[in-house]
C-alpha cells in the first residue's frame, strides 16, 4: 500500500511538473460590504491588488493574493423630529487570501480558500443634518473602540481567465471572527474585479 501511495504521489508531481506554469498579474475592482446584524446595509468599496497563480495541471492552481479592501456597512437612518440621523462605517483591510483553484472547463474556475485580513483603520460617522460627527473627533477624547487587528474568512467565489490575460472574477467573503471585541458582527463582502495576468 505505502508503495502505491508513494507511486501516485510521484505521477501527481511529475504531471504537475511538466505542466506548472507560474503567472503574475495586478486586479481592481468593486466592493459591496456589510455587517452581520440588524440595521445594517451593503455600502460601497473598492479593492485592488496583485496575486500570483501558480498552474499545477489542467484542474488546479494556487493563488495567493494581496489586496487592499475598502469595506464597511451603513445603517438605517433614524428620524429624529424634522431631521434624518443617517450613520456609516468605513473600514480599510489588506488582505492575503489564499484561494485553491478548479477549472472544470478551459478558463472558468471555481475558487476557494481562507482570507487572512488586516485592518488598518476604521471610522465611523453620523450626520444629523449639516453636523457631522466622527470616530476620529472624539479619540482626543479618550474614544478608543477600534476593529480587532485581524480577520479571518472563507473566500468562495467564481471566476474566469481568457486567453489573453484578462480575468474577471465574483467572490463573497464569509467573515468567521468578531469585527469588534464587544460585538458579534463579522464582516461580508462581495467583490467583484478585472486583472490582468502576465507569464514568468
Amino acid at each position: 500500500m505505502k508503495k502505491f501511495v508513494l507511486a501516485f504521489a510521484t505521477a501527481v508531481m511529475c504531471v504537475g511538473g511538466a505542466f506548472a506554469q507560474l503567472y503574475m498579474g495586478s486586479k481592481v475592482g468593486l466592493n459591496l460590504s456589510s455587517l452581520t446584524g440588524d440595521g445594517t446595509n451593503y455600502k460601497a468599496g473598492v479593492n485592488v491588488g496583485v496575486f500570483a497563480n501558480y498552474r499545477i495541471n489542467n484542474l488546479l492552481a494556487i493563488q495567493p493574493e494581496f489586496l487592499y479592501s475598502m469595506q464597511g456597512t451603513t445603517f438605517d437612518d433614524v428620524k429624529i423630529l424634522t431631521e434624518t440621523l443617517k450613520s456609516t462605517y468605513t473600514s480599510h483591510y489588506l488582505d492575503i487570501p489564499v484561494l485553491l483553484k478548479v477549472y472544470p472547463w478551459a478558463g472558468l474556475n471555481v475558487q476557494f480558500g481562507p482570507q487572512f485580513g488586516f485592518c488598518v483603520d476604521d471610522e465611523y460617522k453620523v450626520k444629523l443634518g449639516s453636523e457631522e460627527v466622527s470616530s476620529k473627533d472624539l479619540e482626543k477624547y479618550g474614544y478608543d473602540n477600534k476593529a480587532e487587528t485581524f480577520d479571518f474568512s472563507l473566500a468562495v467565489g467564481l471566476g474566469y481567465e481568457f486567453d489573453f490575460g484578462m480575468t474577471v472574477d465574483a467572490r463573497y467573503n464569509f467573515g468567521l471572527t468578531k469585527v469588534y471585541d464587544n460585538s458579534d458582527s463579522k464582516n461580508g463582502v462581495f467583490m467583484l474585479s478585472l486583472g490582468y495576468k502576465f507569464d514568468f
